[in-house]
């Protein structure tokens, strides 16, 4: 330690010392950046049955195809998109509403546009609106065999078979092709003849995904459901379709009382400022520079030492400014060690070096008693030096 050096930590120690955990938190925002870039840049990917999602539960293979036969595709994100998808063409509509975004009636008057309908796993509203008669049969095991067609509807005979996982209940008297029955009158696929086209109804929405579309006859029954027509349109219901009212404007949901309280408020404070910029009276103008003298900037100085009880840092600047002047009293160079100037001390007062190296460099006081002794030691030890050279030099 030199002799400028200050026992207490620097800035840069600090850093140093922490420079381990500050490389481990830089390191940990950096792997969640990219984690969370990654995220968000698949996001869209992620949405079951996606037109241009390649992940496994995606549709991209199935639309793939659909478009090397021919069939022109237009994805729909609103009822909107949808209607005019469907505005002036002969085309299928192909509704998957995994959030349960888009209300039965809104549903019902898009099917009413399109020539063929299918739509992927109807909610009860959906039944009860699009489907009068039909009703939801409760679901499959996962791992249930596939079931044949057993129908006249030609995409369920083309398909031969398919994995049933919901499934749909057909009351007497409703004029609807049941196909893929499982047991208890229940059917995997609903058909129900329309003027414009059939409606169909799917109980199974990993039937078209990428993961399952090669699965025994699930890409036959996709190709013939949804390639029937040229045009296409898949939509998937997101928070755009559901209707709510306009939220409620910031006065609308303000209490009455605020803002005649927000005045008096404003009006008390600008009195306050007026009241108490007149109580402290004019500016003195005071020339410049104002002497102070040394003991009130030492006695200031050690109220603020006392009272963060910053011990180590007082103990620290007495002993910098004593091994400043010891060094001098002794001919040392400025460049000298707090420890050699100790030792250069101990070799002078013929005493110690431990104990010399203690009082000027060692020493950690704990209370104000052992500061004030610490602090005495130090002192006595400059007052030695000083006497024994200043005898020296008269003898």
């Amino acid at each position: 330690m030199s002799i400028a050096e200050s026992l207490t930590p620097t800035v840069r120690t600090r850093l140093r010392r922490a420079g381990f955990w500050m490389v481990c938190a830089v390191g940990a925002l950096v792997i969640t950046l990219i984690a969370i870039a990654l995220t968000g840049g698949n996001a869209a990917q992620t949405r079951p049955l996606q037109a241009d999602s390649p992940a496994p539960s995606g549709a991209k293979g199935l639309v793939t195809v659909l478009e090397e036969h021919g069939v022109s595709i237009t994805t729909a994100d609103s009822a909107t998109d949808a209607a005019e998808g469907l505005a002036g063409a002969h085309a299928t509509l192909f509704v998957y509403d995994e959030g349960g975004f888009l209300d039965a009636r809104g549903l019902s008057q898009l099917a009413e546009k399109a020539a063929n309908v299918v739509v992927m796993t109807p909610d009860f509203a959906d039944l009860r609106e699009i489907a009068p008669g039909v009703r939801a049969g409760g679901a499959e095991p996962d791992d249930a065999a596939p079931v044949a067609a057993q129908c006249t509807v030609p995409a369920a005979q083309a398909a031969q078979t398919a994995d049933v996982l919901y499934t749909f209940r057909i009351d007497n008297g409703v004029d609807a092709h049941g196909c893929f029955p499982a047991t208890d009158g229940r059917y995997g696929l609903v058909s129900i003849p329309r003027a414009a086209g059939p409606l169909t109804l799917l109980g199974d929405p990993n039937a078209f995904s990428n993961e399952a579309i090669l699965h025994g006859g699930n890409a036959a029954l996709a190709l013939n459901l949804l390639g029937a027509n040229d045009e296409l349109v898949w939509y998937l219901p997101t928070i755009a379709d559901v209707e709510t009212d306009a939220p409620p404007t910031l006065g609308e949901l303000t209490p009455p009382w605020v803002v005649p309280f927000t005045v008096l408020l404003a009006l008390t404070a600008i009195a306050a400022m007026f009241w108490r910029g007149r109580r402290l009276g004019p500016v003195v103008v005071e020339k410049l520079p104002v002497h102070v003298p040394a003991r009130e900037t030492v006695e200031g100085r050690a109220r603020l030492y006392e009272r963060g009880n910053a011990r180590v840092h007082a103990i620290d600047t007495l002993r910098m400014g004593a091994v400043s002047r010891l060094a001098g009293l002794l001919g040392l160079p400025p460049s000298a060690t707090a420890w050699q100037v100790a030792d250069a001390t101990a070799s002078l007062l013929a005493r110690d070096p431990r104990q010399v190296r203690a009082v000027l460099v060692d020493d950690l006081p704990s209370s104000d008693s052992q500061l004030m002794a610490l602090s005495d030691a130090v002192n006595d030890l400059e007052t030695r030096v000083r006497a024994t050279i200043d005898e020296t030099g008269r003898m």
